[in-house]
């Protein structure tokens, strides 16, 4: 059996299940934000990911009916079956290395092997933290992609390292470089390769050759970075973060000091206890993969880690010493990746993402394991058939094990959530609108619908985060010089040196309050005097803070000021006394605590939002989402206490009705200590 044609059959495979389980739409986190640098050639938050956004830009632009997200979902899954592939080719390499000149071993029961070591690679397409990711474009699969390579090509020097091995070291190092591009977790996979070299030839490190080869491959590979240079200079997307269009800001993003680093990169001291959160944390994610009794496969849930056990020895048995320096390899590409991500405790969410390399190692030698079986079988079958049929089933067993534990919580198919909020938040809003938002999930979705659908793009989304960056407002000013901003990144430094003593704000109230739908008894003043404070208390003002108060003011009232009900009250800061709720947003008006509006509530809440998947109980409802449909029942509760003070009883019952239909309460989790079902009460 030729090894193209197994290699097909796990690609084809493993294309199909991702492609049947794909977002159709974007996500959470990084999936919005690199599918907008995909589609309109923008700066991703640093260290970014250049290479993904190259090799996705003319996907998101193929002239077909699918959202562009939809279409780099679809080509994270080809990305992932890549991965899948070159896990398989590599492992025929490993299972074949002999001992002393690392030459292929005899070809006995070839197509059996092949066969395994196919099963295997499947067996890793299918386990939980690939198929994650496989479904969303985000860097994290193409990282894998790299890993898988960096393995191949260190397995192929392997079996020439006494022969003429430099060009496969440069190649090595030309990955290793434009892995830099990708999202830099394979650097982490340096040291390990280095011993994994030192214990196959300790020469290898001082040859001229080989080191110049591999210098000059590292380089090459990272000189693809600059082109992020040009591109930030030319760019037209409102993603843009850093701006570095010239080398001075390049280095300044790629040290990450933009944001003033990244506790990441803080090796010492620990964020949390090593065993109990780090470790356990790495293990979790392992565990999930390779070795677990629950789920639907049950006892079937251990088989992979059973099956890279038995790969490492079998490969021992041909070659102690590859055996060792793979082993060697894992521990200290495991070691690195705890010790490099410093996750503190009770972090938010799990850094499976950046686990995935190691369980590609682990992946290979799951292949080894299972090829290694099915070869003895085959050798057998003459004085056992029925083993040979044990073993065919073992075959199915094992990648069948991770598809029957892993297709219900990975199947994205019927997911909208982050769409379906980013529309609903959009769409809502009055026109020209100025939209602060909080965090990632609350703006790289709505950013992803303006630039890549083009949703409401007279809303300007102004992040409050991003607002402390330092050339914050020059970017803005730059791309749009009509926003109503005036103080620039120089005057606002000068200004938060100082202590903060001008604290009112002097702000004269439109005549015309229709513009706000504003009641006819409600009165505004004809002038109107805001205490400005700063936003983490002391005496000096943030940049945020500068750039938050030069908006209002410079503003005048002209465009809507909305926040992101994500934001809470208190993120309004000086403007809370004048946030009215109008759905899942506050509008700033000219009256102190306004009444929220009730007939905005309604037409948003009950006609115009969408909330597709929260009643489904064939979907997943994830974290987040469940938080945003949490959110959404905050602002019915609104409604809700309205109707109750008006004594409108069959109205605020239809609210309830309506509420709990579409969204329902078991399926939301706990915020704040606040049950979504408890919000809505009519008595």
């Amino acid at each position: 059996m030729k090894r193209f044609a197994v290699a097909s059959f796990v690609a084809l495979s493993a294309i199909t299940v991702y492609s049947l389980t794909a977002y159709p739409t974007i996500t959470w986190w990084d999936s919005a934000s690199y599918s907008l640098a995909a589609a309109t050639l923008g700066v991703s938050s640093s260290p970014g990911s250049l290479l993904l956004m190259l090799l996705g830009c003319p996907i998101a632009h193929l002239p077909l009916g699918a959202s562009p997200a939809y279409r780099l979902n679809l080509f994270a899954g080809v990305l992932a079956a890549t991965t899948s592939v070159i896990v398989y080719c590599a492992a025929l390499n490993a299972v074949r290395i002999n001992d002393q000149d690392g030459t292929r071993g005899n070809s006995n029961g070839d197509a059996a092997l092949k066969l395994g070591a196919g099963a295997g690679a499947l067996t890793f397409a299918f386990g939980s933290t690939t198929w994650e990711y496989a479904v969303m474009f985000t860097p994290y699969i193409l990282t894998a992609v790299f890993t898988a390579a960096l393995l191949y090509v260190l397995f192929r020097w392997w079996q020439c390292a006494v022969d003429d091995s430099w060009k496969w070291l440069a190649l090595l190092g030309l990955l290793f470089g434009l892995d830099f591009s990708v999202h830099r977790t394979n650097l982490l996979l340096i040291p390990a390769a280095l011993v994994f070299v030192l214990i196959r030839s300790p020469r290898a490190m001082i040859n001229g050759r080989n080191l110049v080869g591999s210098a000059v491959g590292l380089l090459a590979g990272l000189s693809v970075q600059l082109l992020i240079i040009p591109i930030a200079r030319n760019t037209s997307s409102e993603l843009n973060f850093g701006n570095p269009r010239d080398f001075t800001r390049f280095l300044n993003y790629e040290s990450l000091s933009q944001s003033g680093g990244s506790f990441f990169v803080k090796i010492f001291p620990r964020n949390a206890d090593v065993w109990h959160v780090q470790v356990a944390d790495f293990l979790r994610t392992l565990g999930d993969n390779a070795l677990h009794w629950s789920g639907n496969s049950r006892a079937a849930g251990v088989l992979p880690a059973i099956a890279a056990v038995i790969g490492l020895i079998a490969i021992a048995r041909r070659s102690m010493r590859f055996a060792i320096a793979l082993f060697s390899l894992l521990i200290v590409q495991a070691t690195m990746t705890v010790i490099f991500f410093n996750i503190p405790a009770d972090y938010f969410r799990s850094l499976d993402r950046h686990y995935l390399p190691v369980w590609v190692t682990i992946g290979v030698l799951i292949s080894c394991g299972l090829a290694t079986m099915t070869q003895w079988a085959f050798a057998q079958r003459h004085k056992s058939r029925t083993l040979g049929w044990v073993f065919a089933v073992v075959l199915l067993i094992v990648p069948g094990a991770q598809v029957l534990d892993n297709w219900r919580s990975h199947d994205a198919s019927n997911r909208y959530f982050a769409r379906d909020y980013a529309v609903n938040a959009l769409a809502a809003l009055p026109p020209n609108a100025i939209y602060f938002t909080v965090g990632d999930n609350d703006t790289f979705p709505l950013m992803y619908m303006q630039g890549a659908e083009h949703v409401r793009p007279d809303v300007q989304i102004v992040n409050m985060s991003v607002m402390q960056y330092d050339d914050y407002p020059d970017q803005i000013h730059e791309r749009a010089p009509a926003f109503p901003i005036s103080i620039l990144s120089a005057e606002r430094h000068a200004l938060i040196t100082k202590p903060w003593t001008d604290t009112s704000l002097v702000l004269p109230f439109p005549k015309n309050n229709t513009l706000f739908g504003l009641s006819p008894e409600a009165v505004a003043l004809d002038t109107g005097t805001f205490i400005v404070k700063p936003q983490w208390g002391g005496t000096n003002m943030s940049l945020g803070d500068i750039t938050l108060l030069d908006i209002v003011r410079t503003n005048q009232w002209r465009r809507p000021i909305t926040f992101s009900i994500t934001t809470s009250r208190a993120g309004m800061m000086w403007l809370n006394p004048y946030g009215r709720l109008e759905g899942a947003y506050w509008r700033i008006v000219p009256v102190k605590n306004p009444t929220a509006n009730a007939d905005a509530l309604r037409q948003h809440l009950l006609q115009e939002y969408s909330y597709r998947g929260y009643a489904d109980l064939s979907v997943t409802v994830d974290d987040f989402a469940a938080r945003v449909g949490v959110l959404y029942y905050e602002a019915a509760g609104e409604l809700v206490a309205l109707d109750r003070a008006r004594g409108d009883t069959a109205s605020c019952r239809a609210v309830v009705e309506k509420m709990r239909a579409a969204l329902p309460p078991g399926r939301l989790v706990q915020r704040a200590g606040l049950d979504g079902a408890a919000v809505l009460r009519c008595e």
